[in-house]
């Protein structure tokens, strides 16, 4: 699948006009409410937010202005024209319609006509992304080396053993992955730290941005007490005798088919054999790894010291003297010691010029009224209302399909029989193919008295205008199996 395929063409254009710092904003102000409501957020909530948000932007000296798009259209030609109305309040709902244009949230209608904001998926996976960049996190390094030592020598490798070898993987390159953010960090604070261009600057950019961001977020945990070595020699222990161990491998290939994590036993076993390679892999070349990130933070610690050692040398110029006597002239000036006409006449010409402009204007901030809520009604609920109601819910239980109703199901067709073709189970009626669904569902875990074991070929049986995958029931003593468990 291609990207614009899953995303929008058009998403990416609020960060290129003229309004796309605001729009930044008010995309991880969304994400900031998307994640405290959980199925949707109030239109008229959000729309509020937006116009505090639009205010306080405003105040600060970045204006929201009309995008080409608001232009073109004919319903939005008096919508910035200060007709009476609240002109920040057009504003928001003018960022949400364009927000919703572009397809970064969705508007839907519920109950009572009130409209919900929600955010399709890849609009949330990107805010979250967005979020990540902006936060300065402190990374847990031991933690992917101490979940990845819990999956393969747990309760869940000996449970789902395929399952625990992708979840470790998984967890062994995101490892890798914050190793490289961490590295190349370091090699951007670099280049900004050469960039500065006095020796305050360098000292600042050092002790507040590299040592708070790097050292003790990441780096100084890297090397003390977040060191990942007391699990390494684990991991690589456990993953050696797993890929000598061809039992084991079988029952894992086994556990990622019945799950259906893979199409052919082949592919789950090259994927399975592949994925405890590259842990094994990663993890023997984490000294590599450990020397880059030394360097890079040495290189930095060098390039901070030679830019700084640069700046004392070479800041002792005319141009620098002359830049003191100047600033010492202009404080003079500001205290009133020094008149200005008195300073250096006929050097400079000294005016004072002021313009007057929109921002000039005092535009007193409004309040918001107070929220007055409804007054509350308790209506009385008949007894017999009651009555219908738990004799409804108590019919809806007894109708509903357990994991004993199956079972006895599945254990009646089979009678006295070890076990039988799944074909013996081809429904007839709807009813049937509702409980041919929960065979499925119930058929792996073998708690319901039975197992749906695959056939070789995995085909799919066509019986009675129905489809399902072969298989056969084999009957499980479920009183030995729980005890097991």
């Amino acid at each position: 699948m291609k990207l614009f395929e899953v995303i929008p063409e058009r998403l990416f254009q609020v960060f290129s006009g003229r309004n796309r710092h605001i729009y930044a904003e008010a995309l991880l102000l969304l994400y900031e409410q998307y994640r405290v409501n959980r199925f949707g957020i109030q239109y008229e909530v959000m729309r509020d937010l937006m116009q505090e948000l639009i205010e306080s932007q405003e105040e600060a000296g970045l204006v929201f202005e009309v995008e080409e798009e608001e232009e073109q259209e004919p319903a939005a030609g008096g919508l910035f024209d200060g007709n009476g109305e609240d002109l920040t309040r057009l504003k928001a709902g003018a960022l949400l319609r364009r927000l919703d244009r572009l397809k970064w949230i969705q508007v839907e209608v519920r109950d009572n006509f009130r409209r919900y904001i929600v955010l399709p998926h890849y609009a949330s996976r990107l805010l979250a992304v967005f979020q990540e960049l902006c936060e300065n996190r402190t990374v847990e390094y031991q933690r992917f080396a101490f979940v990845t030592y819990q999956l393969l020598s747990g309760e869940e490798a000996r449970q789902r053993p395929g399952f625990a070898i992708l979840e470790a993987h998984r967890m062994t390159q995101e490892f890798l992955e914050e190793l490289r953010v961490l590295a190349n960090n370091m090699k951007y604070h670099m280049e900004q730290v050469v960039a500065k261009t006095s020796i305050q600057e360098v000292l600042d950019h050092h002790f507040e941005e590299y040592k708070a961001h790097i050292i003790d977020r990441s780096y100084h945990r890297l090397k003390t007490s977040d060191h990942v070595s007391r699990y390494r020699q684990r991991i690589l222990a456990t993953v050696q005798e797993w890929l000598l161990d061809s039992e084991w491998l079988a029952r894992a290939v086994e556990d990622a088919l019945r799950n259906e994590f893979f199409a052919s036993r082949e592919e789950a076993a090259d994927q399975l054999r592949r994925a405890l390679m590259d842990i094994e892999e990663i993890y023997r070349g984490l000294d590599e790894i450990f020397y880059q990130i030394d360097l890079r933070h040495n290189q930095y610690l060098r390039a901070s010291f030679e830019r700084a050692r640069y700046l004392s040398q070479h800041s002792s110029g005319v141009d620098q003297y002359l830049a003191r006597v100047l600033e010492w002239m202009a404080a003079g000036i500001r205290r009133g010691d020094l008149p200005a006409e008195d300073c250096l006449p006929g050097l400079f010409n000294l005016m004072r010029l002021n313009q007057l402009n929109e921002q000039s204007l005092y535009t007193p901030r409004r309040r918001r009224a107070p929220h007055r809520p409804e007054p509350q009604v308790v209506v009385a609920v008949p007894e017999e209302l009651k009555r219908q109601l738990r004799e409804q819910n108590l019919q809806r239980m007894r109708q509903a399909i357990t994991r004993e109703k199956v079972s006895a199901y599945v254990l009646g067709r089979l009678g006295e029989r070890r076990e039988m073709g799944i074909e013996e189970l081809a429904p007839t009626n709807i009813e049937e193919f509702l409980y041919l669904l929960y065979v499925y569902l119930y058929g792996y875990d073998g708690l319901a008295g039975y197992r749906l074991v695959p056939e070789g070929s995995n085909r799919i049986l066509d019986i009675g205008g129905y489809r399902f995958y072969d298989r056969r029931v084999v009957r499980v003593d479920t009183g030995r199996k729980r005890r097991a468990v």
